[in-house]
């Protein structure tokens, strides 16, 4: 609490610097760099994620589960990614560590032309996966380096609205290519994506001394950080709610006969998440994490309920709007929050584990709630969605909240 009460001071003057003068501070060349890394990688994974379960029916036969798998098993990969970089960053360093990413995903990639088979397209897409995590836990790390601390909150929103950003390009390429163009044709476009992310990363600058004490490959305590667990409990539990709006929105907007204006619920969501990321930066820099904590959280449950009742088009989309000012912010904020618990020395473990809980919830959340559907319905799954984030509100002030305090 000490060292967190400390780098609160070092923020009590970010309220003086103007947001033209905090923007100059941030917005760097690595900054540019990473981020522009970010948003291709995971616009390619978005792409990826939504087309792969129609793919693997139509070129494989497979069944609706075996066929979702192929999506599920990136999630692992990527789980898998971001668990082992931690440490590897403090073993090699930033910019090895993200060259070796986009090097693996860019060969994972190129290596579906090579795939004849269901078994060796799994094993594919879970190499793909590996290499969106490594990159996914470099370029948030190499950010939490290259940004001043005092405006952590405000950088960290601006560099995961990069995130957000593909979210909505994502999934909107991906459903409209592939109307137009051979799957084959569309993983072309993905290995042109992994070869400019090849180039850009040159660009990078000179980095930070990242590289810190020895630590032992046997110790979990060298992946991930204890302090930020418990935090990361409740990313687990909230996330439950966005990996179902995720999953189920075609089968969900398909039985409400929403299928046309429901292509544009993720656009919506990513335009009021842009919107407001970077005022929540720049609050949780200046006020701390309880101002916005407990709003988008409450906004996030009042989404979920707008969305189990959306019979017109208007209620879907706004429903969008909303989820995107509520959970929208959760992932930006929360890393800030992650890299507040712990020193500048474990920066890349934090990223870490806050990422394995966020994608954990995410990749469980259809999985669990799914088996609602046959008897509740899509409403009656969402508005339990909408309970369990306000339990995660609770588990939040209990785990953190009342310990946090409200700001500098």
């Amino acid at each position: 609490m000490l060292d967190r009460r400390i780098r609160r001071k070092q923020t009590a003057g970010v309220s003086n610097v103007g947001a033209g003068g905090a923007l100059r501070e941030i917005c760097n060349r690595n900054f540019n760099v990473v981020t522009l890394i970010n948003l291709l990688v995971m616009t390619a994974y978005y792409l990826i994620f939504v087309t792969s379960t129609s793919y693997a029916r139509e070129a494989y036969l497979a069944s609706l589960s075996t066929a979702g798998f192929t999506a599920g098993i990136m999630v692992i990969g990527c789980l898998a990614g971001r668990f082992v970089t931690g440490n590897l960053l403090s073993f090699f360093g930033c910019r090895a560590v993200l060259l070796a990413g986009i090097v693996l995903y860019t060969a994972s990639i190129a290596g579906f032309f090579l795939v004849d088979s269901l078994p060796w397209l799994f094993v594919q897409r879970l190499w793909a996966g590996v290499g969106v995590g490594v990159i996914g836990t470099a370029t948030g790390t190499i950010v939490a380096y290259v940004i001043p601390q005092r405006h952590h909150g405000l950088g960290v929103s601006l560099f995961s609205m990069s995130t957000a950003l593909a979210l909505a390009l994502g999934p909107f390429l991906g459903i409209s290519l592939s109307n137009h163009i051979s799957y084959a044709a569309l993983m072309r476009i993905n290995v042109g994506i992994a070869l400019v992310c090849l180039l850009i990363f040159f660009g990078l600058a000179a980095l930070p001394f990242m590289r810190h004490r020895h630590r032992s490959l046997f110790s979990l305590n060298s992946y991930i950080d204890p302090r930020v667990v418990r935090f990361s409990l409740v990313a687990l539990v909230v996330c439950l709610s966005y990996g179902c709006v995720q999953a189920f929105m075609t089968s969900f907007a398909a039985v409400r006969s929403l299928s046309g204006p429901a292509s544009l619920f993720f656009l919506l969501y990513a335009v009021a998440a842009l919107a407001t990321r970077p005022l929540t930066g720049r609050l949780f820099d200046t006020r701390g994490e309880n101002v916005i904590f407990y709003p988008i959280l409450l906004l996030t449950a009042l989404s979920l309920i707008m969305l189990a009742r959306a019979h017109s088009s208007w209620m879907l989309l706004l429903s969008g709007l909303v989820l995107g000012m509520g959970f929208g912010n959760f992932q930006s904020v929360g890393q800030a929050v992650s890299l507040s618990l712990v020193s500048r020395s474990r920066f890349a473990q934090a990223t870490t584990t806050f990422f394995i809980f966020f994608d954990l919830g995410i990749g469980l959340g259809p999985y669990i709630f799914g088996f609602l559907v046959p008897t509740l319905g899509y409403d009656g799954m969402y508005q339990s969605l909408a309970f369990t984030v306000l339990a995660g509100l609770g588990l939040y002030y209990v785990l953190h909240g009342r310990l946090a305090g409200g700001g500098a």
